[in-house]
């Protein structure tokens, strides 16, 4: 409960930055006292069970009303992008790593990590454009008052960055136990090449894995900012960037509240997934 309301009050303070610090006559002004009060009214509106409301342009809508249809878009594409990457991470990281091919292919993917990730996602917005002129296919909507044309683009962009994290990390850990004796041991007296991957490799990589999950969980929250945005999609962003209406207090707590619980969740998701497969193949 603790660990709750500390998160709360660290968004409140975040959220409360745009407020706290406004601009008059060329002048920096500094009032806390406005997020102390739009504080006290959002805590009023939770105890009086309703989150309030927000601007939708013109429109006034009620925040509990799309907490959860905006939630669960926002869950549909940060669950699979993070799942996407830990298994892009493992296949190519890790149990098709012998292959040239692959070999070549990191190689590939390590000049693209010398770009950073917002700009990835600008090249590939641009490189959507470029193929609709070309064949008049759409697969991205930029116009700010339609919704996003699919999910599968957003996903595919928003898995660029934390797959590209994890293929490093594990290829890197896979070179480094793949040198040990008890690996060099395990091949020697015959055993199968995926025998040793899976239950000697992988199980040394583990602990790596599960360590830097939280930084890849960080890594997509961070691009879901921008891919949400961009793109149009219809996600808890929304309630934090507002298009066509002043910014909102209300709608940005709980939209980035809810961003934090549901990396909580994804997080979890991902561990229990990992759990099963220990569980059903490595120490069947």
């Amino acid at each position: 409960m603790k660990q709750i309301l500390g998160v709360f009050f660290l968004v409140i303070v975040i959220c409360g930055g745009p407020i706290m610090l406004t601009t008059v006559k060329e002048e920096v002004v500094f009032a806390p006292e406005k997020v102390v009060s739009h504080s006290v009214y959002l805590i009023q509106q939770i105890a009086g069970g309703s989150l309030g409301t927000y601007y939708l342009g013109d429109y006034e809508r009620s925040i509990a009303a799309d907490i959860l249809p905006f939630a669960i878009s926002t869950f549909e594409l940060l669950f699979t992008s993070v799942l996407i990457a830990v298994l892009a991470g493992l296949m190519f990281g890790l149990f098709l790593q012998r292959f040239g091919f692959v070999r070549k292919f990191q190689r590939l993917l390590d000049l693209v990590s010398t770009i950073p990730d917002f700009i990835l996602i600008f090249l590939s917005i641009l490189a959507a454009v470029s193929f609709y002129k070309l064949t008049n296919i759409r697969i991205i909507t930029l116009s700010p008052t339609s919704d996003a044309a699919n999910s599968w683009f957003p996903i595919l962009l928003l898995s660029i960055g934390p797959t590209i994290f994890l293929l490093k990390v594990i290829s890197l850990k896979y070179v480094q136990i793949g040198g040990e004796d008890y690996i060099k041991t395990a091949l020697a007296k015959g055993m199968s090449i995926w025998h040793v991957l899976i239950h000697h490799v992988y199980k040394n990589i583990m602990p790596f894995l599960l360590a830097d999950l939280k930084k890849t969980i960080a890594i997509t929250v961070a691009n879901l900012f921008i891919v949400e945005y961009l793109l149009n999609v219809v996600g808890l962003t929304r309630f934090i960037f507002s298009k066509s209406s002043a910014y909102q207090f209300n709608s940005a707590v709980m939209g980035l509240m809810g961003i934090i619980f549901l990396s909580l969740l994804v997080y979890l998701l991902i561990r229990v997934i990992l759990y099963l497969f220990e569980r059903v193949v490595v120490y069947k």
